[in-house]
């Protein structure tokens, strides 16, 4: 059943009207007519099922039939640091993060990062409503601005657990994990682009408090690096 978010504005005891991008996707797109089922949901981590009850020229009413409060966001918050790689890797690392529950994602401007257009907010908030509705997420992940690597690193260090991944670290994050006793509920991730970290940027984030990590002998693309990693830490402390 299609999956469309929601605002408390836009309900209204029993009925609630989707207007915008939505109406263009259900009525253009999805070609969906009265009658059909659609479900909602809020930030609120509620779902309402829903049928169409009129469509107009620029609004859709819907028909709330029955609401419940769902739980499928994870219960460790992750926050991914992703140094802007080239191209739209990123579309896809945030697209692939949200469908594993990470909680917010920080784009970050370092040494060896190629960037061209930086201010992609707006597209990188759609790709995460649009991934929420695919994976049954009530909440998006949140995109946060864009930072360079002195600020993220001075601002997200204080964690339970603090990850900067570096290729040339001979502690994997496989030992680290097989080792500790710690169960985190609060985890920071940080991720290089193409090239890597620079060693006075690894050296760096270990003197504000992250633990240098690698993940083996084989060196993974950075789009791979995030996404491997991000799946390993919610096996091993989250809800996968």
């Amino acid at each position: 059943m299609p999956r469309f978010p929601i605002t408390e504005n836009q309900i209204n005891k029993n009925e609630a009207i989707i207007t915008g991008p939505d109406y263009k996707h259900i009525v253009k797109v999805l070609r969906l007519k009265v009658g059909d089922q659609i479900t909602l949901f809020d930030t609120t981590s509620t779902e309402y099922y829903s049928k169409i009850r009129e469509i107009g020229k620029w609004d859709i009413f819907i028909e709330i039939l029955q609401s419940k409060k769902v739980n499928t966001d994870s219960h460790i918050e992750i926050t991914l640091l992703q140094g802007l790689p080239k191209g739209d890797k990123m579309d896809y690392i945030l697209e692939k993060a949200t469908e594993l529950g990470v909680r917010r994602i920080v784009p970050v401007i370092t040494q060896r990062s190629q960037v061209g257009e930086r201010d992609r907010k707006k597209r990188w908030e759609r790709i995460a409503v649009e991934a929420s509705k695919q994976c049954g997420r009530t909440k998006p992940t949140c995109i946060e601005n864009t930072l360079n690597f002195h600020e993220a690193t001075k601002e997200y260090a204080k964690s339970e657990l603090a990850i900067i991944l570096h290729a040339d670290c001979e502690d994997t994050v496989k030992n680290y994990l097989k080792n500790s006793l710690q169960a985190p509920q609060n985890i920071i991730l940080f991720v290089r682009p193409e090239g890597g970290f620079t060693e006075k940027e690894v050296l760096f984030g270990k003197e504000m408090g992250f633990i240098s990590l690698g993940l083996g002998p084989r060196i993974l693309r950075t789009e791979t690096a995030s996404i491997t990693v991000l799946s390993v830490l919610q096996f091993h402390y989250g809800d996968l």
